[in-house]
């Protein structure tokens, strides 16, 4: 099970897992590409980050159209992202 996304602790705005492609080995002759991924929990009004959680190498990965599709990387990254200390504006 996925856990839920807390409130951004900078601004309380609404966070939202991210994919990007973080690293790209190669191409074989036959067509097939080794990839790794950056799963990431960023906030949507102040841009704040949580800490970046790369996939292991993945061989021909289909499009990423939902978290589910990796859940043990999207658990890490919102983990680290709701256990982060509450920043209190001065």
């Amino acid at each position: 099970m996925i856990p839920e996304i807390k409130p951004c602790p900078f601004c309380g705005g609404k966070a939202k897992v991210s994919f990007k492609q973080a690293d790209f080995m190669g191409q074989n002759v036959f067509g097939d590409v080794k990839l790794k991924y950056r799963v990431q929990v960023i906030c949507n009004r102040c841009h704040g980050r949580g800490r970046p959680v790369k996939t292991g190498w993945m061989i021909n990965p289909r499009p990423i159209t939902k978290p589910e599709d990796f859940t043990e990387y999207v658990r890490k990254a919102i983990t680290g992202w709701n256990d982060r200390k509450e920043v209190k504006p001065e």
